[in-house]
């Protein structure tokens, strides 16, 4: 144990002069790595913990020079109990993660030090570190749509762009879908709104169904593109399923201004004919077809006939379509396969008729396993509004996924029902789950992570070897065994008779980087306020007599 005349002596009023002391000791020699150390505690310890931090970052980096990785590792983490979110030393210490193979360990940190900057306001850093995470995870979507975001809203959307485009590439005709889209969304930003894009995005979005976001991409195309006859009727379908009947013809009225330009009269007309048949008053529309009377009466039979043109359908295919206009009972129908019966229900829907499209597939046999039997009954169920319904059988639809091991359609469904019943439905998160173990609780680097302001931020799993229990380096001729950071000691006897965790840890810490006279000065002072405790004799035993003076 040192005496009063060391000069690692520490106690009470003394801190000053010692601060004064060890400054002047790195001014003659700037490779002390010991007195950096010894300087950045007391600096610590008089409340300086910037000072303190700084000197265990530039002690870390002569430790590596040195070649003592581990060393370097240890005093960054004694910076880190000073200041757990520090960017700079977490993003030091993430690289000499990475140096040792501990990729998860180098992820999670860079992970703390990208939400660092990113609340500092310091988006730059955050980008470098994101880009330092993306060579850890090369194609991990979720890291290249959190670095294209924060790169768009930098208005770097070259670079956004060079990263979306190959990712968009791996992900199509893939049953990632969500994630297809998401890229979508970002690429079609940074280049800015690309119609071939935009055209893909709108798809995708019809198909599902989606037709509020298909409108906002829709609507920049037309703006961008307006006399583009395939993006208006696209808009017009959509302002239709959304029963915006004044915006539909607006967009009919459009197209017909386009087609004139064109000189396409016949197209034109047919445009102000579907006018008609939403608002047989519109004035427009009958200025142009100067066919007033003729037309009111044409609109006024296509209305009462809707039933008979069902009817009329009767003969094609093999439809069947068992419809009494008088409310009598009407003839027995054919028994129809459900490929028939889907074609009908079809011909049920565009006309409105919702009741007769739910009973003709339910009537059917073998429907339970039909994706299309059930997208007749969803949509049938939302145009009359009983969204309660329409979600049950979506619902079932994803169970009957999970049945069938189709995990990636099932989570795609889902994405669905929770726009629809709301992401707090019980039922929502039970399927999450159901999910969660149908995939085994494998978490993929694929999959997110939400981290603080930055969310989104995936599960880096780590991808080879796990840091050895225990490294040995040679130093003086002799080999000191380096113990891990963490304790794996738990206390099993009685815990009073155990020093606190926080001076265990300042103990192990001195055993890490040799400074055995200071690891010694410490256990002796525990073991007199200690006396019981068989974790202390251990570790007595173990450190060498005054080995690091």
């Amino acid at each position: 144990m040192a005496n009063n005349n060391s000069k690692f002596f520490l106690k009470g009023k003394k801190a000053v002069s010692e601060i004064e002391q060890f400054e002047e000791l790195i001014r003659k020699n700037p490779e002390d790595d010991r007195a950096y150390v010894r300087l950045a505690e007391l600096y610590a310890r008089a409340g300086r913990e910037t000072k303190a931090i700084e000197t265990y970052e530039k002690v870390a980096v002569i430790f590596e020079k040195k070649g003592f990785l581990n060393k370097a590792k240890a005093v960054l983490k004694q910076a880190l109990l000073l200041s757990p979110e520090h960017g700079k030393i977490n993003v030091l210490l993430a690289d000499y993660d990475k140096q040792s193979g501990l990729v998860k360990d180098a992820a999670m940190r860079y992970n703390t030090a990208v939400n660092y900057y990113v609340k500092a306001g310091n988006k730059m850093a955050a980008i470098n570190i994101l880009r330092k995470m993306l060579e850890l995870y090369p194609g991990n979507v979720n890291l290249t749509v959190k670095l294209a975001n924060m790169l768009i809203a930098e208005e770097m959307n070259h670079d956004a762009e060079k990263l979306l485009v190959p990712l968009a590439e791996s992900l199509k005709n893939t049953d990632r879908v969500n994630e297809y889209v998401s890229v979508l969304k970002l690429l079609y930003t940074a280049t800015g709104n690309d119609a071939e894009i935009g055209k893909t995005l709108v798809n995708f979005y019809l198909k599902k169904g989606s037709y509020s976001n298909a409108l906002i991409v829709l609507q920049k195309l037309v703006v961008d593109n307006p006399d583009t006859i395939e993006f208006l009727e696209k808009l017009a379908f959509v302002f239709d399923k959304l029963g915006e009947t004044h915006k539909l013809i607006a967009t009919y009225k459009q197209i017909a201004v386009v087609h004139s330009n064109h000189k396409n009269y016949s197209e034109r007309d047919e445009m102000y004919r579907r006018i008609l048949e939403l608002d047989p008053n519109d004035r427009e529309a009958l200025f142009i077809l100067n066919e007033n009377a003729k037309l009111r009466d044409i609109i006024s039979d296509k209305i009462k006939d809707s039933t008979g043109d069902l009817r009329r359908e009767e003969g094609k295919d093999d439809l069947v379509i068992d419809i009494d206009p008088n409310g009598g009972s009407a003839e027995k129908p054919h028994k129809v396969s459900l490929r028939s019966a889907i074609k009908e229900a079809r011909s049920f829907l565009s006309y409105k008729l919702f009741d007769k499209a739910i009973e003709k597939v339910k009537s059917t046999e073998g429907w339970e396993s039909s994706d299309d039997a059930y997208d007749i009954l969803i949509e049938a169920n939302i145009e009359q509004g009983k969204v309660e319904e329409a979600g049950e059988l979506l619902l079932t639809l994803i169970d009957l996924k999970v049945s069938e091991g189709k995990i990636g359609e099932a989570r795609d469904l889902l994405g669905d029902a929770e726009d629809m019943l709301g992401s707090d439905d019980v039922r929502i998160s039970s399927r999450k789950q159901q999910l969660a173990e149908q995939e085994n609780d494998f978490t993929d680097p694929e999959s997110g992570v939400e981290g603080g302001v930055f969310s989104g931020i995936p599960n880096l799993e780590e991808a080879d070897r796990e840091q050895p229990a225990a490294s040995e380096e040679k130093i003086g001729g002799e080999v000191a065994e380096e113990k891990p950071q963490e304790s794996e000691k738990e206390a099993v006897f009685d815990e009073s008779a155990e020093p606190p965790q926080a001076r265990l840890d300042e103990l192990e810490f001195y055993i890490t980087i040799e400074d055995f006279v200071s690891a010694t000065q410490l256990l002796e002072e525990l073991v007199e306020a200690y006396p019981n405790s068989s974790f202390l004799k251990e570790i007595k035993a173990a450190i060498p007599e005054q080995k690091g003076e």
